[in-house]
């Protein structure tokens, strides 16, 4: 049985608190344009995004997340930017980035895809950029004043601690899609004597 896999970094209750309003004030403005508004439980940053992964393969998807998590110290990351996918002319995602001045989710990205590829997982073909997906236009030719608002639109910058990698799968509903954590891997300085080997 396959399962849709995607290896992220969950961001704090804080973060999410901060960007769900965010949210909320863009679709009070907004609320006559048809938007997939982010929820602000299902918010985070993906690292790696699988696709359709056989049950049989999540063992060794595992052991490539553990083995990258295992490199890392925690970091911390500043949401600050707004941006949109794919360009500010068709733009079809809105997004809030990371100000990540080391670099660490670039990082993780690269090393995962290394320890993904050496597990026989094919290597993602969009080049990475972190982000956080807020809303999906529906009506992208109607959107070009949310595009504007959202783009020049301040994010008072909200500051979190990255400690894990949280495997997630992703079922599709009739109401959207809904996500439920496989395993999580904590960076190495979180481990135990023990879980460290």
């Amino acid at each position: 049985m396959k399962k849709r896999i995607f290896a992220a970094i969950d961001i704090s209750n804080e973060a999410r608190i901060k960007v769900a309003d965010y949210i909320e004030d863009l679709r009070d403005e907004f609320s006559s344009l048809r938007v997939g508004w982010e929820k602000a439980e299902k918010l985070h940053l993906t690292v790696k995004f699988l696709g359709d992964v056989d049950s049989n393969e999540l063992q060794s998807l595992t052991e490539a997340v553990e083995k990258t998590a295992r490199q890392f110290s925690n970091f911390s990351l500043q949401i600050s930017q707004t941006g949109v996918f794919p360009s500010k002319r068709n733009a079809r995602i809105l997004w809030l980035g990371v100000d990540d001045q080391q670099e660490s989710l670039q990082k993780i990205s690269d090393v995962l895809e290394t320890e993904c590829r050496q597990k026989g997982f094919v290597k993602e073909s969009r080049k990475f950029k972190a982000h956080l997906t807020v809303g999906r236009l529906r009506e992208p030719n109607k959107s070009k004043e949310l595009v504007d608002r959202h783009l020049n639109k301040t994010f008072a910058a909200v500051k979190f601690e990255v400690s894990e990698i949280v495997i997630y799968e992703s079922r599709l509903q009739k109401s959207g899609s809904i996500y439920s954590v496989v395993s999580k891997h904590r960076f190495k300085e979180n481990l135990t004597a023990d879980e460290r080997g």
